[in-house]
């Protein structure tokens, strides 16, 4: 443990920005770095070394806390390998490595997945036979979420663009043409995006929808 208290705030910040980070696409971590340096004003290192002397310090402990948490993954990600050959039961194909690691951190397994999505093709699809939700307007809420792990597991990234998600609402009962966008803007908080850029769920989102997932795989 370091006496610096500076030590302690860069470490406290580096974990917080990996956990949000680690779930998105490369893509869309860039985009985030961008922004946020962008707004800080900072500009990236070009250092040839991989990290200054006390961020690499900093840096292992963030690592050694990661293992601690999870020995199969580390902060630099070195345990993908061994994530795609033992992360799920059954066939993995078709799966993107992001989703590998999602289905092994909430003990998800291919054979379970398989009867909510059509895995082992190039363009993963929603095909659950139902989806939960009493009303129009709730089960627009769980298509949204099922049609955003449906392309997580895909491409490892949760967006869907306006199109998939009436056509999977309008699918499960679940399409209120004059309430749907209405209803889409209210879950802001899971939901982002536009009619036109189309939709990316939240980490609270995928979070949500995580547990979804659980839900209908427990009940059947």
């Amino acid at each position: 443990m370091t006496d610096d208290p500076s030590d302690d705030l860069e470490f406290t910040a580096m974990r917080s920005v990996y956990s949000a980070l680690k779930e998105l696409d490369s893509e869309a971590q860039n985009r985030v770095l961008d922004y946020v340096l962008q707004r800080l004003g900072v500009k990236r290192s070009q250092n040839e070394e991989r990290f200054p002397p006390a961020t690499e310090r900093i840096a292992s402990r963030l690592a050694a806390a990661e293992r601690q948490a999870d020995p199969d993954e580390t902060v630099t990600g070195r345990g993908d390998e061994s994530r795609s050959s033992d992360a799920a039961e059954g066939d993995l194909e078709g799966i993107s490595p992001v989703a590998v690691r999602w289905m092994k951190r909430n003990s998800l397994m291919s054979s379970q997945l398989s009867s909510l999505f059509s895995l082992g093709v190039d363009e993963i699809d929603l095909v659950a036979k139902a989806v939960p939700g009493k009303s129009i307007r709730e089960r627009l809420h769980s298509v949204v979420l099922l049609t955003g792990v449906a392309s997580y597991l895909s491409s490892g990234a949760a967006r869907m663009t306006d199109d998939k998600v009436r056509e999977a609402s309008r699918h499960y009962d679940a399409y209120d043409g004059a309430n749907f966008a209405t209803t889409l803007k209210s879950l802001g908080s899971e939901v982002t995006g536009t009619k036109e850029a189309g939709y990316t769920l939240t980490a609270r989102g995928l979070t949500a929808a995580t547990e979804l997932v659980r839900q209908i795989i427990t009940a059947k």
